[in-house]
C-alpha cells in the first residue's frame, strides 16, 4: 500500500542503500516487519564497534585486556538478542557451509582479533580522533540533518586527524569491498551541516582478517568526497523518498539473496 502523506519520514544511508539494494527485501524488513534470520556478522559488527569506541571514548588509556572485555560483554548481549529471535543456531545465516554454532564461534575469536588489531593500528598510525567544536570527541557522532527536503540521521563511527586532513571514517568488519563512497560523503555533509566544517577526505576502516593475507587490517586509500555532487546526493535521496512514500518496491535478485535475513518470505524466490 503507498505509505504517502506528503511529510518525508527521517531516513539513513542504511535505508537508502537498503531500498536501492532490492525494494522488496526492504518492504520486507521495514513495511511488513517480517522476522529476519540473525547472523553472527550481526552480533561480531556490534561487539567489534563497541570495544573500538570504549578505548577511543577512554582516551586510548584502556589496557587490551580491558578492551577486550567490553567486546566480549558486548558479544553476550548481541548474541543474547539473536537467541531471543531464534534460539536454533541452525536456523542463523552463516553466509558459507559452516554451521550456525562453528560460525558463532569462529566469529567470536575473530572479533576479539579484529578489536586488539585496531589498538595495534591506533598506536602506531600517529591519527587521533577529531574533537568537535563543541567538545564532542568524533566517535559514534549521532547528526540530523535535511538532505534537501528530506530529514536524514545517523551516526559516523569517527572523524579522525590523519596525516592529509580530517577524515571521516566508518569501520568495517567483513569482507566485502565498499563500491562506492555515497555513506561518506552523506558524513562530510552531516558535519557540515552540524558544525560547518568542511571535510574533504573519507575513508573505510578494514578490519583484519586472522590468518589471511594481509594479516593486518586498517583504512582504505582516501576518497574525495568533494567529487560526489552534493545537488545529486539530495536528488537520491529526494527519489527514494519519494518511490518509498508511494509504495514503490521493486525487487532485485542477486548475490546478495544469500545474505537476506527475509529471503525466505521473498515471492522472487519461490516465497
Amino acid at each position: 500500500m503507498p505509505t504517502s502523506t506528503g511529510i518525508s519520514k527521517p531516513r539513513s544511508h542504511s535505508q537508502y542503500n537498503r531500498y536501492a539494494q532490492c525494494g522488496e527485501a526492504y518492504r520486507l524488513e521495514r513495511i511488513e516487519r517480517r522476522l529476519s534470520n540473525p547472523a553472527g556478522w550481526f552480533v561480531q559488527g556490534t561487539a567489534v564497534h563497541s570495544g573500538i569506541e570504549a578505548y577511543e571514548r577512554s582516551g586510548r588509556s584502556l589496557s587490551r585486556a580491558q578492551v577486550a572485555d567490553c567486546y566480549q560483554q558486548s558479544w553476550e548481549r548481541e548474541l543474547a538478542a539473536g537467541l531471543a529471535k531464534q534460539s536454533d543456531t541452525r536456523q542463523w545465516m552463516t553466509g558459507g557451509f559452516k554451521s550456525g554454532s562453528k560460525d558463532l564461534v569462529d566469529r567470536r575469536e575473530l572479533g576479539e582479533h579484529q578489536v586488539l588489531d585496531y589498538i595495534d593500528f591506533a598506536e602506531q598510525s600517529g591519527e587521533s580522533i577529531w574533537t568537535t567544536p563543541d567538545g564532542k570527541p568524533a566517535i559514534e557522532l549521532e547528526f540530523k540533518i535535511n538532505l534537501g527536503a528530506v530529514p536524514v540521521r545517523g551516526f559516523i563511527d569517527q572523524v579522525v586527524s590523519t596525516p592529509y586532513g580530517l577524515t571521516v571514517r566508518d569501520i568495517k568488519t567483513g569482507t566485502k569491498k565498499q563500491s562506492s563512497a555515497l555513506q561518506l560523503a552523506l558524513y562530510r555533509r552531516a558535519i557540515w551541516e552540524t558544525y560547518q566544517v568542511d571535510i574533504t577526505w573519507g575513508d573505510f576502516f578494514t578490519c583484519a582478517r586472522k590468518g589471511r593475507s594481509p594479516k593486518q587490517g586498517g583504512p582504505t586509500e582516501p576518497y574525495d568526497l568533494t567529487r560526489i555532487d552534493q545537488h545529486w546526493l539530495e536528488a537520491q535521496y529526494a527519489a527514494m523518498d519519494a518511490a518509498e512514500r508511494n509504495g514503490v518496491y521493486l525487487a532485485n535478485p542477486g548475490d546478495h539473496c544469500v545474505t537476506c535475513g527475509v529471503s525466505r518470505f521473498c515471492k522472487a524466490k519461490g516465497d
